[in-house]
C-alpha cells in the first residue's frame, strides 16, 4: 500500500513538472516569436514584481497574473498592468477615470502616476497573485533552475524505480527458496 502511494506520488509530481516544462517552453516560444507581445497562457500573463509600490497588495518578488478585460469594464480600484515608456511594465491601482484614459498610483505611493494611461497600452487587470513566486520563476529560468527542474524529478523517478525493479528481484529470490 505504501509503495502505491508512493509511486503515484511521484508520477503526480513528474506529471506536474512535465506540465510545469511544457508551459515554460510554450511561453518562452511565444515570446521569442513575437517580442513586442507578453506571453499568455490559457489567457493570463505572468509578471514578477520588481518594486513594492503596490505594497501591501503584493510586494517585489511576488508573481502578478493578468488577464484581458474590455476598457469599458475597468474602474477605479481595480490593478491593471500596463505598458509605460516603451516596453516598460507597470502594475498599479487605477484611481481614477479621464477622458484620456486611467488614473494609476501605486498603493505605497504618496503621490499619482503622472501620465495617464491610455487604453491602449493596458496590458491586462490583475486575476490573482502569487507570493514571492517570480523569485522561483527566475531561478527556473536559468540555466541551472532548468536543469535542475528536469534532472531532479528525473533522478528522483528512476531511483523508485531502481527501488521497485530490486524489491521485486529480491521477492522472487524469496519465493523461489
Amino acid at each position: 500500500m505504501h509503495k502505491s502511494i508512493l509511486k503515484i506520488g511521484s508520477i503526480t509530481f513528474v506529471i506536474c513538472i512535465f506540465i510545469s516544462i511544457c508551459s515554460l517552453l510554450y511561453m518562452s516560444y511565444q515570446a521569442s516569436k513575437n517580442p513586442d507581445d507578453v506571453p499568455s497562457l490559457l489567457g493570463f500573463k505572468s509578471f514578477t514584481v520588481l518594486s513594492n509600490s503596490m505594497q501591501p497588495a503584493f510586494s517585489a518578488g511576488d508573481m502578478v497574473f493578468v488577464k484581458d478585460k474590455p476598457t469599458a469594464e475597468i474602474a477605479v480600484d481595480d490593478v491593471i498592468t500596463f505598458k509605460a515608456e516603451g516596453r516598460k511594465l507597470i502594475t498599479h491601482r487605477v484611481v481614477g477615470v479621464s477622458e484620456q484614459g486611467f488614473i494609476t498610483k501605486g498603493d505605497s505611493n504618496n503621490v499619482k502616476d503622472e501620465a495617464i494611461v491610455k487604453p491602449e497600452d493596458i496590458v491586462g487587470t490583475q486575476a490573482f497573485t502569487i507570493p514571492k513566486a517570480g523569485y522561483v520563476s527566475k531561478f527556473v529560468s536559468s540555466p541551472i533552475g532548468i536543469t535542475l527542474l528536469i534532472l531532479i524529478p528525473l533522478l528522483g523517478y528512476l531511483l523508485l524505480e531502481i527501488h521497485d525493479w530490486i524489491t521485486r528481484f529480491l521477492n522472487r529470490k524469496e519465493k523461489a527458496v
